[in-house]
């Protein structure tokens, strides 16, 4: 799709991903002044800075509502108990998300129910021993997405979506164990490739582990699970709604940027600015060429061998002998022997360069929102407190939005956790 194609990109952007070009200083090519990993870098720094704490309270503080209290208490810390001895990092899985929505514009995140079984004696009605299986260890585990492994029906909203599919990769042994032999001999296991396409990826970069792709996907309305993979002759397997979650979707709203209710597509930042990005690039590609062309050369008369002992020896403080100095000074002398390289109307191309390099920086600023005063920088010192202020207000508006929306998905994440708990763990789990 277009939204990939272009997350892609983005990436390569951020990464300063060239092909082809050397990262030498003096390589022959574009130059590129990466204000975009800037950019991302400070909105991410600002955004995520230090792990959150989880905190649950009460919808109305009634002050006799103990039940409501001592719940809000317990899930609190249970939330707070089950991030590690679920594997979980939580701020790892809130950075990726952060990252993935400030770079192509699409981060999600899932929770799963994981559990595992034990035996047990016990004697049933008649006295009689016997052994029956229970529930051991139980995890509510809420994890990141890639955004390229996720497909979804089409909707202009998020809650017109009919359905959401989640893609993983499985070695053979996993795909045994999750469904069977019968089902691994249909699967084609292959390396595992970052973007997730069949070409157009460097060898490098590819798994050494071959793996089968599968799909997952959530239908709304039958509220069933599918399990698929392509090159399989039938659905791979089939499950009623098996986390009997409210808003049935396992996955908290993603984090979008720029999308319309014309169709639920995401489109990344960087593609609102891209024509400045790339003016920026192009300017300090001139910038950096006529740089090199700042230099002190010129030419000089070869028959005048006194010009060239001053020039190639260097001396100071000694007179230089003139064979002939009639015909020397009749031809103009030192002057009439040597032009220089005209310097001034390069630095004063280069001047006129940076000077406009300046505005379509402050251009960008103005377009992404992203200030000198938010970034750190200092500002002129003929700006007054009135117009730094200004500057911070309004870019730290778009910033607020943006920490609202991270906080809100944060939330509902660590919700979806807590509503799993509460509809599938045991009561000896939970206390």
């Amino acid at each position: 799709s277009v939204f990939k194609k272009q997350g892609s990109e983005v990436n390569q952007k951020f990464l300063d991903k060239r092909s082809g070009e050397s990262t030498a200083s003096d390589a022959v090519g574009q130059k590129r002044l990466n204000l975009y990993h800037t950019n991302v870098s400070t909105l991410q720094a600002m955004m995520c800075g230090s792990t959150p704490k989880i905190d649950v309270s009460r919808e109305h503080n009634d002050p006799g509502d103990d039940v409501a209290r001592v719940a809000a208490v317990m899930y609190k810390r249970m939330l707070e108990a089950n991030t590690d001895p679920s594997g979980e990092d939580a701020q790892s899985v809130l950075k990726n998300v952060l990252q993935d929505r400030l770079l192509p514009g699409f981060g999600v995140g899932r929770v799963r129910y994981e559990f595992t079984k034990r035996e047990e004696e016990f004697f049933d009605e008649m006295g009689v021993p016997a052994v029956r299986e229970v529930v051991d260890t139980e995890k509510a585990i809420a994890e990141y997405v890639h955004w390229r492994d996720c497909l979804w029906g089409w909707g202009r909203t998020w809650a017109e979506l009919p359905w959401w599919g989640f893609r993983s990769y499985l070695d053979k042994d996993e795909v045994v164990a999750r469904f069977s032999q019968d089902v691994a001999d249909q699967l084609d296991f292959v390396a595992q490739i970052p973007n997730g396409d069949k070409e157009g990826e460097d060898g490098d970069t590819k798994s050494n582990i071959n793996k089968a792709e599968i799909w997952e996907f959530w239908h709304k309305k039958d509220k069933k699970v599918f399990w698929w993979s392509k090159g399989a002759d039938k659905i791979l397997d089939m499950k009623d709604d098996p986390l009997k979650l409210e808003g049935f979707l396992p996955i908290a709203k993603p984090l979008t940027a720029n999308v319309t209710t014309t169709l639920y597509e995401p489109r990344s930042d960087f593609v609102v600015a891209q024509d400045i990005y790339a003016e920026i690039d192009e300017l300090y590609t001139r910038i950096t060429i006529i740089t090199r062309a700042v230099k002190v050369v010129g030419v000089y008369d070869q028959g005048a061998t006194g010009v060239s002992r001053m020039l190639k020896e260097g001396n100071e403080n000694e007179l230089i002998p003139v064979e002939n100095w009639a015909m020397f000074a009749e031809g103009g002398g030192l002057k009439g022997k040597i032009d220089w390289f005209p310097v001034e109307q390069v630095v004063n191309t280069l001047t006129t360069l940076r000077q406009l390099l300046g505005e379509t920086i402050q251009m960008l600023y103005e377009v992404t929102g992203m200030s000198d005063i938010l970034r750190g920088a200092s500002t002129d010192q003929y700006t007054s407190d009135g117009t730094n202020q200004l500057k911070a207000k309004f870019g730290s508006i778009r910033v607020q939005a943006l920490q609202d929306e991270f906080a809100r998905f944060a939330s509902d994440l660590q919700a979806l956790k807590a509503e799993v708990i509460s509809k599938h763990f045991s009561p000896q789990n939970i206390l």
